[in-house]
């Protein structure tokens, strides 16, 4: 990390150019994988050191970045930034008096991966690579990948701010193919965890592993979804949580607010059903999501987003905070150091209702029951894709279908929720990504079951 000289130097040379305000994002990393098909067939470690610099003048930004330290190299980095804002020098003031953050980590560490031998990882593979083979004999191939990272960040700005972080997490990634007299399909699934190498011990990812499998195959031998408008469920976990962040989830963010989107002019009005209550907090314990500060050195926080279905806040990123006249919610956050931070989702969960499970199904008569959700594309419209799904008949669960797609808008598809369950349920697998502006970051999506009374579904099936 840079010496204490250097950065005050070089925030205040920022603020000399005419910036209103300077931040610098100091990155130091270390990563490292393995691939394992059968046995080790790539092993790959990578440590990286970079530097980002953002100033912002007449609520306008630039961003530019440097894996070099000297003084000289920050100094040319600044002056470029400075050039694209079209600053022409003689400002005045220095940075205010810098002030450390203590808070505690929510994702505390037990054993960093860097002192786990790459036998014991090789031995995590094998472990893996056995219980998977043991699910069916229909698996044909595994592909089987270790990652872990441990990224320490630092972000001081003109403000005073003095923030550390240190974010590590592993993750196992498998990748089966099940063939069988049904056909063949192939898809990823992940563990993940917020946490050290402890966090994958004991074959704690193996149950998540085995209903991947299991579905996988299951779905082989389904029929086709039907395409049809009915009520589809969504079952607790990444399903429910998924949907809001593709319905809804990015029309909240700054980014998408400074294009008009769809909900900016609609704060303490109804935007979803009443019994939708929906949160993003990047301060729960173990999660994904969750870290001490954002990337622009703010606390991260918990922020109610639609509360009893009334739209209350966004989620905003410096920039965009000072662009819509909004205060930062903690929601800044970025890859690494090569990307400027943007309003992201961290933790978006569905908050739990007063709905009996069982009797969202039961007084369904036909509809769509959905157990596992893929990709999906957020917008003013969005899609989800069913990866296992199920066919409701007279309350009941009919049949196992597949090729199932969930389409609608999020202004219109919230109003139509009309159940939500009483218990609240992880995400399978610990976490995933999302990809956006300022990179791919860690997000979780959880929540209860919950109906929504009319949705389109299509299908190549009949009824």
């Amino acid at each position: 990390m840079l010496n204490s000289q250097t950065i005050r130097t070089v925030l205040s040379h920022a603020l000399s150019r005419g910036a209103a305000f300077a931040e610098i994002y100091m990155e130091d990393s270390e990563e490292s994988s393995m691939e394992y098909a059968g046995a080790l067939s790539g092993l790959t470690r990578l440590r990286t050191f970079g530097v980002g610099i953002n100033l912002i003048a007449d609520k306008r930004n630039a961003y530019v970045y440097t894996n070099e330290q000297t003084r000289h190299a920050l100094l040319s980095a600044v002056d470029r930034a400075a050039e694209i804002l079209g600053l022409a020098g003689g400002g005045s003031g220095k940075p205010a008096k810098r002030r450390s953050l203590a808070i505690e980590n929510p994702c505390p560490v037990l054993t960093y991966p860097s002192s786990v031998t790459n036998s014991l990882k090789i031995g995590l593979l094998k472990e893996a690579d056995t219980a998977a083979r043991a699910v069916t004999p229909s698996l044909r191939s595994l592909q089987l990948t270790y990652f872990d990272r441990d990224q320490r960040v630092r972000i001081v700005n003109t403000e005073g701010t003095d923030a550390e972080d240190r974010r590590v997490t592993v993750r196992l990634r498998y990748i089966p193919l099940i063939e069988n007299e049904h056909g063949s399909i192939s898809r990823y699934g992940d563990y993940s965890a917020a946490a050290g190498y402890e966090a994958l011990s004991g074959g704690v990812y193996i149950p998540s592993m085995e209903r991947h499998i299991r579905d996988m195959e299951s779905g082989l031998s389904a029929d086709e979804a039907p395409s049809a408008k009915v009520p589809v469920i969504l079952d607790g976990g990444s399903c429910t949580g998924v949907f809001f962040h593709e319905a809804c989830g990015h029309q909240l963010e700054t980014d998408m607010l400074k294009q008009g989107g769809m909900f900016w002019d609609k704060r303490g009005r109804r935007i979803a059903s009443e019994k939708v209550t929906l949160i993003d907090d990047g301060t729960m314990p173990g999660m994904y999501g969750s870290a001490r500060i954002d990337d622009e050195g703010i606390p991260r926080q918990k922020n109610v987003l639609i509360e009893n279905g009334i739209l209350k806040s966004f989620m905003a990123d410096r920039l965009g905070a000072l662009q819509l006249g909004l205060q930062p919610t903690g929601s800044g956050r970025r890859q690494d150091y090569k990307h400027a931070a943007a309003a992201r989702m961290s933790n978006t969960y569905l908050a739990a209702g007063d709905d009996d499970e069982d009797e969202i199904i039961r007084s369904t008569p036909k509809g769509l029951l959905v157990t596992a959700i893929g990709g999906g594309t957020g917008g003013r419209e969005f899609t989800l894709m069913a990866e296992t799904a199920f066919w409701i008949r007279n309350g009941q669960i009919d049949r196992q279908v597949k090729g199932a797609m969930l389409l609608g808008r999020g202004d219109e598809t919230m109003l139509k929720i009309d159940r939500v369950g009483k218990t609240m349920v992880a995400q399978d697998g610990g976490g995933s990504f999302c990809g956006a502006s300022s990179g791919f970051c860690a997000n979780t999506a959880n929540g209860p079951r919950m109906r929504i009374s009319e949705m389109l579904v299509g299908g190549k099936g009949g009824k």
